[in-house]
Parts: C-alpha cells; sequence; structure tokens
C-alpha cells in the first residue's frame, strides 16, 4: 500500500509553557486533555483541543488548587481532577470536575476519594471512613448512580509502539550510535520507529516515519539529554501524535 504525499498531512503543533505530564483521549469524541505543569512556579494547568482539527478549546487553566491537582479521567463531556492532600502524596481528597469546552468547574466535592472511572460513572468512597464504602456517582452532576455491567467493552484504536533490542534500520536512515532500545510501529505499510542516538558529546531521542525507501518525517523529539526517555509517540486510527521537546503536542494524518 504507497503512502500518498498528500496523505502526509501535520494537523496541529502546540506548545505550552509547562512540560507535558500527562494525556488522557477520549476516543469517541475524538478529544485531547493535557495536563501540564510549570515546575519553577509549581503550577499545574489544564488544557484540551480537538484531534481531528487541533481546535484549542481552553489553554492552560489553573485552578485554585495548583500543584496538587492531577488529571484522572477524560468522560464525554467533562473531565475528572483529583485533588491531592499535597504535591508529594498519592492519596486524594476531593474531585474536581470541569467542562471539556470551556474548562468551567462544573462541580467540586471535597468529601470524595477517587477509586476508578469508566464510561458509566465514578467509582468513589469517603476517606475518613473505615472499612472503605465504595460508591458510583454520576460523571456530570456527582450523584449517586446504580452501577450497571458493561454489556460490551470497545476496542480501543489507540496504537503503541513495541520495544525492540536488536531492530535493523534500513541503510538509507542514517544515525550515530543508537543507545537502548528501539520503538516500532507499523501500520498499512508504514513504518514509525523513535530511537536514542549518540551524536558528538550529547545523545538525542529521534524520531524517523518511512515506508520502503522513503522517509516521510525525520524529527529530534528532544535533543541534549543525559537519559533515555519515556517513549513519546502512539497512532489513533490514521493520526500519529508525539511529544516533542517535553513541551509541545505534534499530529499528522498518516
Amino acid at each position: 500500500m504507497a503512502l500518498k504525499e498528500e496523505n502526509l498531512k501535520q494537523v496541529f503543533s502546540e506548545k505550552f509553557k509547562g512540560l507535558i505530564w500527562k494525556i488522557r483521549i477520549h476516543e469517541k469524541n475524538e478529544y485531547m486533555a493535557i495536563e501540564s505543569r510549570h515546575l519553577e512556579s509549581k503550577n499545574v494547568s489544564f488544557s484540551v483541543l480537538d484531534l481531528q482539527t487541533g481546535k484549542i478549546f481552553f489553554k492552560e487553566r489553573s485552578y485554585l488548587e495548583s500543584m496538587n491537582l492531577n488529571l484522572a479521567y477524560a468522560a464525554q463531556k467533562n473531565l475528572i481532577l483529583t485533588v491531592n492532600e499535597h504535591v508529594e502524596s498519592p492519596e486524594s481528597k476531593g474531585l474536581i470536575s470541569i467542562n471539556v469546552l470551556n474548562g468551567e468547574i462544573l462541580w467540586e466535592r471535597y468529601n470524595f476519594s477517587f477509586n476508578q472511572a469508566d464510561s458509566s460513572g465514578l467509582q468513589v468512597y469517603d476517606p475518613k471512613i473505615y472499612p472503605r464504602n465504595y460508591l458510583w456517582i454520576n460523571h456530570l452532576n456527582a450523584e449517586n448512580i446504580s452501577k450497571q455491567e458493561n454489556s460490551s467493552t470497545r476496542i480501543s484504536d489507540l496504537l503503541f509502539p513495541d520495544l525492540f533490542e536488536s531492530y535493523v534500520l534500513p541503510n538509507f536512515i542514517e544515525h550515530g550510535l543508537i543507545i537502548g532500545q528501539i520503538s516500532v510501529l507499523h501500520k498499512d505499510g508504514l513504518s514509525i520507529v523513535s530511537f536514542h542516538q549518540k551524536m558528538k558529546n550529547n545523545m538525542q531521542q529521534r524520531l524517523v516515519v518511512y515506508q520502503d525507501d522513503r522517509i516521510f518525517i525525520d524529527d529530534i523529539i528532544i535533543d541534549d539529554i543525559q537519559k533515555l526517555q519515556p517513549e513519546s509517540f502512539f497512532m489513533m486510527n490514521k493520526q500519529l501524535l508525539y511529544i516533542r521537546n517535553k513541551n509541545e503536542i505534534v499530529s499528522y494524518f498518516v
């Protein structure tokens, strides 16, 4: 299957002031929620964008709890943020729900801690009560619901690379000394690889998209690093998404 040049189209490239800390994707509604952290100012902010167009619904919005907030779940119409007891503690002391279209707060509950979530609701508990008594609440209004067992599990369209110790890159991809594993994802005849290479006195992480003997994308994800970085690309349907320089989301239709 040949990839036509006109089909390789950048959808968006969006930079953030803070480091991209966490991503949540709602596949059905095709939006991406991002938690970004500015370590110097100790500020946590949240953003939502449309995956198909790159349109920003809201960007880097912060709330009163600042550094103690975490992006926990992306529901159909709202995000669920957990409020931690303090920065170093994973124990949550409350929940905040925000609208995905504008970032406005829909509700806050400081008597609930987050346990898990799915498309039908949130499972929460009161951390002051022991043994724990779990209950399910509605995403949009936090009212109690009777949890129904899901009749079917939706198959995710998200694709992540496999790691290889000894993957052999084609000769036409010139590279430095490869350090660590190579991440590889094959899709419809297209090959996407990411690897760390030694260049003179520094190390960099690189992403290459190719088919047969043609390179379509050759990008340095991050340069001048001292240690191996975690994987930072994936696909949803025919859309490639990756993080560049820890603070930028890039996407192509391929």
